[in-house]
């Protein structure tokens, strides 16, 4: 895993759908941490026993639990996709996610020393999005409760936060331009990128079932499927039928699947998706989940996206490249000439 692509300074990290609750609360967690991350020795009396400094940057202190809680922040990105860290990456992350923290110092440092401040309204809406990584307002003070943190300083930290990325974006951002040239050198070179395989778009109805139930209870199950599909053919609405009877948790969204390629579903749902029309719906389809009935709502062809309809994406993104690269450049020399002290060796292992 390329610990890198998840905390390299001015890299953005995309997460599934599904997964942005999770994303949401971790991002706070993130905040949480760089917040006693950069509080001065002073300040800091406050955290929890045991938040000794593992890091001096000009004298600013980094501290243990700081350190900890990004790591956490950073581990429940990695748990919302499905992966789970070995011990060797855990390492990894450890060194590297303290060498983030440095560079955070860093960076909003050199933003004080350029003036750069937030505004009011760009925190208010940091911490709106804050808040809607809860269910409620409650939810939200408990968390900050539970981490010693007041909003008053969680307010202070986001500006910081929002003081760096000025800095990056007047410093590095604004010079970072990308010709037509370099996006179709990069269009080209990179061909597999914009191959786009067959979509289809689908909805199902689920009644759950165990291949270790009696043969009439399966029978049953099946059964009542095929009086759902008399009832769609009877004119009845499959999105609402779905609602009212399936077992799978895109009941919500009308048995909505959106769109998926061939490879991502079970072989016997897949084989039904793929032969249907738009419109049409299958017969019941048995997978290790249980009986379905399967509605496909439109199909795609297999194409390569057209260098107009990425061009916007990839100038997005060799943007992104350069101002990483020009981030990484600056960090380095500003390192050189910066007072950086590990104090704790446990933190580089």
């Amino acid at each position: 895993m390329k610990f890198a692509e998840l905390i390299k300074i001015g890299k953005r990290e995309v997460l599934p759908k599904a997964n942005q609750q999770v994303a949401k609360r971790a991002l706070f967690s993130f905040v949480l941490g760089v917040f006693l991350a950069l509080t001065p020795q002073h300040e800091a009396a406050a955290a929890k026993k045991g938040d000794e400094a593992v890091a001096v940057v000009n004298g600013q202190n980094i501290t243990a639990g700081a350190l900890q809680r990004e790591i956490q922040g950073i581990t429940a990105r990695v748990e919302a996709q499905g992966k789970k860290l070995s011990e060797a990456e855990q390492n990894s992350l450890k060194e590297a996610t303290l060498e983030k923290l440095v560079k955070l110092e860093l960076l909003g440092q050199e933003s004080k020393k350029a003036n750069i401040v937030a505004g009011k309204a760009d925190i208010d809406k940091e911490i709106d999005g804050f808040r809607k990584g809860f269910p409620d307002s409650k939810a939200f003070t408990k968390a900050l409760s539970d981490a010693g943190v007041t909003e008053a300083e969680l307010r202070k930290q986001i500006g910081k936060n929002i003081a760096i990325q000025k800095f990056i974006d007047s410093r590095f951002k604004s010079k970072a331009q990308v010709s037509e040239q370099e996006a179709k050198a990069f269009y080209n070179g990179n061909q597999d990128k914009f191959s786009q395989p067959e979509l289809a778009h689908a909805r199902h109805i689920l009644i759950a079932s165990k291949a270790t139930e009696s043969k009439e209870e399966r029978e049953r199950k099946r059964a009542k499927l095929v009086q759902i599909k008399k009832q769609i053919k009877g004119g009845a609405d499959f999105a609402e039928l779905a609602k009212q009877s399936s077992d799978c948790p895109s009941k919500e969204r009308g048995g909505d699947l959106g769109f998926f390629p061939k490879g991502q579903m079970v072989k016997p749902f897949e084989q039904a998706v793929f032969k249907l029309n738009p419109g049409e719906v299958s017969d019941v389809v048995e997978t290790e989940f249980g009986f379905h009935l399967i509605r496909l709502e439109e199909k795609r062809a297999a194409k390569t996206v057209s260098f107009d309809d990425a061009k916007a994406n990839i100038v997005a993104y060799l943007t992104q490249e350069k101002v990483t690269a020009g981030i990484e450049a600056f960090l380095a020399e500003v390192k050189s000439k910066a007072t950086i002290k590990i104090l704790n060796p446990q933190a580089k292992k």
